[in-house]
């Protein structure tokens, strides 16, 4: 439901309002749930599309919607060994110790070459 007055004017027109930014490839992208509301007088304002809420500033319509979150965002705590087996944890294990060894050489090699750049580049 969005609105059909707003300062005191009849709304006209009501249409999906046009991001600041654009699509790859140039495409507009348009906001579904903040409303460009034309009224009688010629101008436009703001609105929500979950409820009668206008703004003249159409950044101030984002943080409203927030107002119609049905559900707050759960915080799930997974435990990552749950359900393996002890085999299942060793390679586990092991794997994380291979890809430790290969962080630490691309370090040591990330290293050495910002030393000798520096040396050509001094």
């Amino acid at each position: 439901m969005t609105a059909t007055s707003a300062k005191g004017l009849e709304v006209i027109a009501d249409e999906p309002t046009e991001a600041p930014m654009r699509a790859k490839g140039g495409a507009p992208v348009h906001w579904r749930q903040t409303r460009t509301l034309l009224l009688a007088d010629g101008s436009t304002t703001y609105g929500c599309v979950h409820c009668d809420y206008t703004s003249d500033n159409m950044h101030s319509i984002r943080p409203h919607l927030n107002k119609h979150r049905t559900t707050p965002a759960a915080e799930i705590e997974v435990d990552p060994l749950d359900g393996l087996t002890l085999g299942e944890i060793r390679q586990q294990l092991t794997a994380a110790a291979e890809w430790k060894a290969r962080a630490v050489r691309a370090e040591q090699h990330l290293s050495m070459l910002r030393s000798a750049l520096r040396e050509v580049t001094a």
